[in-house]
């Protein structure tokens, strides 16, 4: 984080980007914003995926996309 300002009324940080340049992002979207003390009230809880649950999501869109290309070969012949 470079700085902290006020960008069209939000408060944004400045960030460096690549090469040398910079980007603004809001100051909520990031763990620097104080918490809201309805944060709890507004949102619901976060949701906690382990390991296998990815590894098994990973699996299945990979046999999605071996079947899509099996039927995207199989209308070309």
């Amino acid at each position: 984080m470079l700085k902290s300002r006020r960008l069209s009324g939000i408060e944004s940080l400045i960030l460096r980007g690549g090469a040398g340049g910079t980007f603004a992002v809001p100051k909520e979207w990031t763990n620097r914003a104080e918490p809201s003390p309805y944060a709890h009230l507004e949102s619901p809880p976060c949701l906690v995926v382990s390991f296998d649950q990815l590894w098994a999501l990973a699996e299945l869109l990979e046999r999605i996309e071996r079947r899509d290309e099996d039927v995207d070969k199989a209308r070309s012949i």
